[in-house]
């Protein structure tokens, strides 16, 4: 798994967590209970479940569907971020899993068969008095106690799929329960095309495929979603090395006028100054990507709010970042250097120490990103000296505000964070 994952699940786990997960699992069972109660049959209660599940999940996409712009539109991609939207979910990552690719001749695209060892749904289910569900009574075909969880991520792929504007949808079937009596959570994806779902949807007694809506608002990601998607973000930092290699060349002759080894042989005895540079040449290649940053910096509030993004980030990326990672990136440098320069670089880059190399590559960022347009000598030590600027200049209230409230209980979260991490490390 590269950092850009890694680094993700870390962020969407964050999010998962602002309400207990055992509270969503409980909450899930009483609906499963009450929902038995009624239809006094447990075929019925699994189908009315999965509906709920999917319903739920649509209903959500559809409050914040801002942020699902952003998804790829390949369907293979989006089972790729399944985890991602695992951890949403429950504020945890899969644990131990297998992910098995079927081969489907003669169709675009495989099945997929993905085994969780340990299901948060279904842990302990039946040790509880109140556990009145009777898995004996249904057919070995059926699905088991995670039906809704399956129909909520169906649901939340298809909304992506939907907004992308593709042809294709995904099926998700639980297919292995471990309250039935199963060893593992199964989830079987089948990728279809929109007829074939519609056919599919049908046989399973299921409501059709909505036909899709006309967009008539466009915003700065309806622009850009184009551009700027998890997956090519992904693809970017996770490029073969050779084409990465190719791509850092043409930046150098094009924006420095000079062949590439001309440009090390420069820096031979500066290699601080040179990694320095590939920070500057890496912001200028992420901006090669529709000019995203030069077009936002041209903004002086966006511009600003960038300048404060880049310095808490370079603030916090060893709190949240293991060494061991970063000195795996520096391993990757060196490896990047092998072939473009001085054999005698290469080996006083390799003496640099990864947090060393970090620093440096920030230096060269932040250089970037004066060029494309941040001033970050009017930036002040952190966005809360900002909004105090702005409040004095009489720019917003003088009232004591939910983000005074917010500032004096950082520090006191910060250093929990630090505690938390530092117990882990």
């Amino acid at each position: 798994m590269g950092v850009f994952q890694w680094l993700m699940k870390k962020v969407t786990k964050v999010f998962g967590r602002g309400t207990n997960a055992l509270f969503y699992t409980l909450l899930y069972r009483e609906i499963v209970k009450e929902v038995h109660h009624i239809t006094k049959d447990e075929e019925k209660t699994l189908q009315v479940v999965r509906d709920i599940g999917k319903k739920a999940g649509k209903e959500s996409c559809e409050r914040h569907s801002g942020i699902f712009k952003i998804m790829p539109g390949n369907p293979k991609k989006v089972l790729d971020y399944f985890g991602i939207l695992w951890s949403v979910v429950f504020g945890m990552e899969f644990g131990e899993h297998t992910y098995e690719e079927i081969p489907k001749p003669g169709h675009e695209f495989n099945d997929y068969i993905l085994d969780i060892k340990k299901c948060p749904i279904c842990a302990g289910y039946g040790n509880d008095p109140e556990d009145t569900f009777n898995f004996k009574n249904i057919n070995p075909e059926s699905e088991g106690l995670a039906c809704g969880l399956c129909g909520m991520l169906q649901s939340v792929a298809n909304f992506i799929l939907k907004t992308k504007n593709t042809d294709y949808r995904i099926g998700i079937v639980e297919q292995s329960c471990i309250a039935k009596g199963g060893e593992s959570l199964r989830f079987v994806c089948k990728i279809y095309t929109l007829p074939e779902w519609n056919e599919y949807m049908a046989e399973r007694g299921e409501e059709a495929e909505e036909p899709a809506m006309q967009d008539t608002k466009f915003d700065i990601f309806d622009k850009l979603q184009d551009v700027i998607t998890l997956d090519k973000l992904e693809e970017l930092l996770d490029e073969p090395l050779e084409n990465i290699k190719n791509k850092v060349s043409e930046l150098i002759r094009d924006k420095l006028n000079m062949e590439p080894d001309h440009f090390f042989d420069y820096f031979r005895n500066y290699e601080d100054d040179m990694i320095r540079i590939l920070g500057y040449l890496g912001v200028h290649l992420l901006n090669e990507y529709g000019g995203l940053i030069e077009k936002m910096n041209k903004n002086e509030t966006f511009a600003k709010v960038m300048g404060y993004i880049f310095k808490h980030l370079r603030e916090m990326t060893l709190l949240f970042i293991p060494l061991d990672i970063i000195e795996d990136y520096h391993k990757a440098l060196v490896k990047f250097l092998e072939g473009l320069a001085p054999n005698e670089m290469v080996d006083n880059v390799r003496q640099f120490s990864g947090r060393d190399g970090l620093e440096y590559i920030f230096e060269g960022a932040e250089r970037a990103l004066e060029n494309l347009g941040i001033n970050f000598e009017e930036l002040r030590d952190n966005i809360w000296e900002e909004l105090k600027k702005e409040r004095e200049d009489g720019l917003i209230s003088s009232e004591q505000t939910v983000m005074d409230k917010s500032r004096e209980k950082v520090p006191k979260l910060i250093q929990i964070v630090q505690e938390v991490v530092m117990l882990f490390n």
